[in-house]
């Protein structure tokens, strides 16, 4: 009986040791990778889903995280230079954050 409990406590840390040492290869779980950069075009063109080429407030807010929607008008109104209420491709991309070196 204590010879099975042995190795079933054996095996199961055998088990715990190559799913640990295993994920050490898995992306993101060792080690932070890199972010890739944002292509500011692509994002813009999904955003811009009426196809006219500037994002109202409403395109600018979809699909962001909910504590990132609650800062989006005070965002969209600061980045929107020329105040006609919707972005150009330029206002948005001078909006857009700066990258980390």
């Amino acid at each position: 009986m204590r010879s099975m409990v042995f190795v079933r406590s054996t095996v199961v840390g055998a088990v715990v040791v190559c799913l640990v040492v295993g994920s050490a290869n898995l992306p993101g779980v060792a080690a932070a990778e890199p972010k890739k950069p944002v292509d500011p075009q692509k994002v813009f063109t999904r955003k811009d889903t009426n196809s006219d080429g500037s994002l109202s407030l409403e395109e600018y807010k979809a699909g962001m995280k909910p504590e990132q929607v609650d800062k989006a008008d005070k965002r969209f109104k600061k980045i929107d230079t020329d105040g006609d209420g919707k972005l150009s491709f330029e206002e948005f991309k001078a909006g857009l954050p700066k990258p980390k070196e």
